[in-house]
This record gives structure tokens, sequence and C-alpha cells, in this order.
């Protein structure tokens, strides 16, 4: 009987320990850092732009003398509204290289988005109605993906409609213009000129609101 108190005394000591001191989490239970983009809410994710490498036997060159007529020698490096679009090179998922002057010159959205980021996967199904809505008016939307490989962004697309020119962000453009949030859009009109950086989510509403500016009607 004695012996059995002193076991039960041992046993309840060692309980006690353990519910103070919990063990550590393991490697698997580790929370996710927050560059990944895996915000709770609609805001915008921060995050670590990554370069997705080149697969081999893509294709380095562009012809970056084609353009829409613009006078690419005196563009801007950097994005500002009211000043014109920089010239730039960008590769699409296909492998395929393209300059922005093949689109300049149409109302251009520049999307700026990851796989792992809710907000921008959100965005997606409102950018699709508003492409569809106005493709016919010349609306030309580009995605540039941060975060994931070609292999990842192929298989994605097997279950999202993006249904523009969907790249990636090759020349780490968005590092290169100190952008630190996604999604990021920026606006064109058919002249060239910015009109608006648009951080975070954009719906109907405010995809309508921006309409008149980015088709130069106002």
């Amino acid at each position: 009987m004695r012996l059995l108190a002193i076991w039960i005394a041992v046993f309840t000591m060692a309980a006690f320990t353990l519910a103070c001191n919990p063990q550590a989490d393991t490697e698997d239970e580790t929370p996710l850092p927050a560059t990944t983009g895996l915000t709770p809410d609609d805001q915008a994710a921060e995050v670590t732009p990554v370069e997705v490498p080149v697969e081999e036997g893509t294709e380095q060159s562009a012809d970056e003398d084609e353009t829409a007529g613009r006078d690419i020698s005196n563009l801007p490096t950097k994005i500002e509204v009211g000043n014109q679009l920089p010239t730039f090179s960008f590769a699409t998922i296909d492998e395929k290289q393209h300059s922005i002057e093949e689109f300049v010159g149409k109302p251009l959205i520049l999307n700026f988005w990851g796989i792992s980021c809710p907000p921008c996967r959100k965005e997606l199904p409102e950018l699709v109605k508003f492409y569809k809505k106005y493709k016919r008016q010349g609306l030309e939307i580009i995605t540039l993906n941060l975060d994931s490989s070609l292999h990842d962004q192929r298989k994605f697309l097997e279950h999202q409609e993006m249904p523009w020119v969907v790249g990636y962000d090759q020349a780490q453009l968005f590092r290169k213009w100190n952008y630190r949030f996604i999604p990021t859009s920026i606006l064109v009109n058919p002249s060239g000129t910015v009109i608006d950086e648009h951080i975070g989510m954009m719906d109907k509403a405010v995809l309508e609101e921006k309409k008149g500016d980015l088709f130069g009607e106002s």
C-alpha cells in the first residue's frame, strides 16, 4: 500500500512537470514564416521576392527594338504616377521573352502576385471578369509571379483561369522598383503613362472606378 502511494506521488509530480514545461514544437509544426504571404485576411502580403530559375533551353534574347512608337531612349527606370512606364523585358511561363513595348498603347494592368498569397488568389476572379468585359476594347493584363517555380505556376493554371499574358518576374522588377507587398498593380493608360500604383487586392468596385483613367476616358 505504501509502495502504491509512492508510485502515485511520482506520477503526479511527473505530470505536473510536463504541464509546466511542454515539449518544443517539432520541425513539422514550425509556423510558416511571414514572407510566404499566408496572411489571415485580405491585406496585401509582404514578400521577399525570389528569382525563378530559367529552365534549360530558355531563349534569353529579346527584340528590344520592337516598340509601340515610344522614344525609349529617355524613359525612367522607376515607377512614378504621372510618368511614362519604364521599358523592360519579361518572360512568360511558356519560356518566351517579350518586351513591354509590345503592349504599350493599350490600357494595361501590370500585376505582381504570388500563388501563396491569399489576397492575390482572391483577386484573380475579379481580374478575369474585368478582363473579359473589356478585352474587346483593348485591355491588356500581364501578371508576373514572384514566389513559385515554373512547374508550380503551370500546375496552378490547371485550376485557375488566367486568360491574359502570364509571366514571372525574371528581371526582379518588383525588387528594383522597391515594392514590398503583393498584390501590387500598376495601371497604365494607352499613352504609356502610369495612372496608378495600387497596393493590395482590387475588387470589382475598385477596378470600375479606375476604368476611366485606365482607358484614357477622363
